[in-house]
């Protein structure tokens, strides 16, 4: 995994978009045994079950059904490229969806700390661009179940929202599991 992505949205991937929605993109990364790998772009088209107006954003390579799976691990030649092709994506869809935010899935803690670290590596960039949110709801629970460690927080029980600071450091165990995006007002 890439923790010292570099976000840069001049150094992107070519993305073709895939509907008029914004909603489905798609591009060619490059992995490190230098294989070209095509990866999705899908922002779904539902709001977020707990979190209003809020859509889903999620990258990877391309099933045959045409989702994305989000959960494989790649290992890229240009992480940094990747995450600013996918970040650039969700402000073209934001700008089409004004009102809306883009949310990203840490599908295991792994994921989310790369993501938390990645946010904070890029914080004065990112900031200057995005109001950035870090959620914790119920989700961690079920993950600790799968872990094998139960140990049930009551404060794990309800959804907080936090706009994320720089330089914030926080216990592993509530580390946010979900990552909201919105771009900052001109």
């Amino acid at each position: 995994m890439g923790l010292n992505v570099k976000i840069d949205l001049k150094n992107v991937y070519r993305i073709v978009a895939k509907d008029p929605g914004q909603q489905a993109s798609e591009f060619d990364s490059i992995l490190t045994n230098t294989e070209c790998v095509r990866l999705g772009i899908r922002i779904s088209h539902t709001s977020h079950p707990l979190i209003p107006n809020t859509y889903n954003l999620a990258f990877g390579p391309i099933r045959k059904n045409g989702a994305v799976d989000d959960k494989v691990r790649l290992s890229h030649k240009d992480y940094s490229k990747v995450f600013s092709t996918a970040l650039l994506d969700a402000i073209s869809f934001l700008e089409e969806h004004p009102g809306s935010y883009v949310g990203i899935d840490g599908s295991d803690n792994a994921r989310a700390y790369m993501y938390y670290r990645c946010i904070q590596n890029n914080f004065t960039y990112l900031s200057s661009i995005f109001t950035i949110i870090g959620v914790n709801y119920y989700i961690r629970m079920l993950r600790q179940e799968e872990d094998g460690n139960c140990d049930l927080d009551t404060d794990d029980m309800h959804t907080k929202y936090k706009e994320i600071e720089a330089n914030e450091i926080i216990n592993p165990e509530k580390l946010y599991n979900y990552f909201i995006f919105n771009i900052k007002p001109l």
